[in-house]
């Protein structure tokens, strides 16, 4: 399995202070390849190899949020917290009960939330609904995600794959780097199946629980940003099958 690395941004200043959020400043407004948000440059593409690494041994969540919760979502309704697009490389919005990102380009797409939040926990069930014949599509949820004062994105990104895959990566200066690779793990369901993802970014301590268990962990990066935007993204890695859609369903944001 090969996967690549590239994204584009569509973020939109505001803030909502939530109960126990984390009090932030506004950012300017940035767009994901559509109008009438003005276009942020991708990430830089990466090629590295996967590597292996073990499951972690914790104990899992069970799925239920920890902490307080700030923000729930089940997209019954257009969702006044999480943008809508739509452009040339893809899309993100509420419809027909779930929150949809569809990516048409070799670009991660994203939608992401107008508040912000430093210590955040992030549950949500993603379903894969299309993709190329072999599940090579990338998907998953974003924390701290933030555009810097020369128009560049930092954040975290903690996603799995159709193929059965998972990752933590991190973003400084539009860069995109693992900080647990691509690895394969039989937690991970493939196809046109729901996953459960739970993801934290707590302090330093990063980790992503899928379905239950406790697939990777990570150590923040110090240059990275403490405090930030969350987003659903998807992408396709095969070039001669871009298309890429994935359903969001039952978020739930809470304080670790």
């Amino acid at each position: 399995m090969k996967k690549k690395n590239q994204a584009t941004v569509g973020l939109i200043a505001a803030i909502i202070l939530l109960a126990c959020a984390c009090p932030v400043s506004g950012l300017p407004s940035l767009g994901v390849e559509a109008t009438p948000y003005p276009t942020i440059p991708p990430i830089a593409p990466s090629t590295e190899a996967v590597v292996p690494s073990p499951t972690t041994e914790i104990s899992p969540s069970e799925n239920i949020p920890s902490g307080n919760v700030l923000y729930s979502d089940d997209f019954s309704t257009t969702s006044a917290e999480l943008e809508d697009y739509s452009g040339d490389g893809g899309s993100a919005g509420t419809e027909n009960g779930v929150y949809v990102i569809r990516s048409t380009a070799d670009l991660w797409q994203w939608g992401k939330s107008q508040s912000e939040f430093e210590d955040v926990v992030i549950d949500v069930d993603a379903t894969m609904i299309s993709g190329p014949s072999n599940n090579n599509i990338g998907f998953g949820v974003f924390c701290r995600l933030t555009e810097t004062e020369d128009g560049s994105v930092d954040g975290y990104m903690l996603a799995i794959s159709g193929d059965g895959y998972y990752t933590i990566r991190v973003i400084v200066e539009s860069n995109m780097s693992p900080l647990v690779d691509w690895t394969s793990s039989d937690v991970v369901n493939q196809g046109n199946v729901t996953n459960h993802i739970h993801a934290t970014c707590n302090g330093s301590d990063l980790s992503l629980e899928v379905n239950g268990q406790v697939v990777a962990t990570a150590v923040a990066d110090p240059s990275a940003p403490t405090v930030g935007a969350i987003a659903f993204s998807a992408i396709s890695f095969e070039t001669d099958s871009r298309y890429a859609e994935v359903n969001f369903d039952n978020l739930v944001v809470s304080q670790p």
